[in-house]
């Protein structure tokens, strides 16, 4: 196999087919917004408590990178339109767990629903062949991911 880096320009062109693979989700994610009533922030917001539990809003905020106070008002709207529950934290009266309602455990679900969908929809053009060249590329890049990319 052949390991020399790849040039500036190969990496940009790769990086740029990447990106639009990519972002072939972002219609699916709009409709979603737009049909729902929600946010980029308040999708966010479900996506990172539906993923952990019972997380604060400082730890939330930090996640996000934005300020708490900033998070505890899409999360008021969120809990004012039954998609998060608020409950006390027993050892911290300051803080408070949050945890997805019914409607949010449906919501997240429905917007994961249409991304896998068209992200199979997409996938079904390639051959078996090309698919598990892809899976191997993926498994690859995903082993070289430790952390979340930082907030832009």
């Amino acid at each position: 196999m052949d390991r020399r880096a790849p040039s500036a320009p190969e990496l940009e062109r790769v990086a740029r087919l990447y990106i639009r693979a990519a972002s072939a989700l972002d219609t699916v994610r709009l409709h979603a917004w737009e049909s729902m009533g929600l946010t980029f922030p308040q999708l966010r917001i479900l996506f990172r408590v539906r993923d952990e539990p019972g997380m604060d809003v400082r730890r939330l905020a930090k996640q996000m990178g934005i300020s708490p106070s900033a998070v505890s008002q899409q999360v008021e709207r969120l809990v004012t339109r039954d998609l998060l529950h608020r409950s006390d934290n027993l050892e911290d009266r300051r803080r408070v767990h949050l945890e997805l309602t019914e409607h949010g455990v449906e919501t997240t679900a429905e917007v994961s629903r249409a991304q896998r969908a068209r992200i199979e929809g997409l996938l079904a053009r390639l051959s078996e062949e090309e698919l598990e060249q892809l899976e191997r590329l993926l498994e690859h890049l995903n082993e070289g991911i430790e952390a979340p990319p930082p907030q832009l």
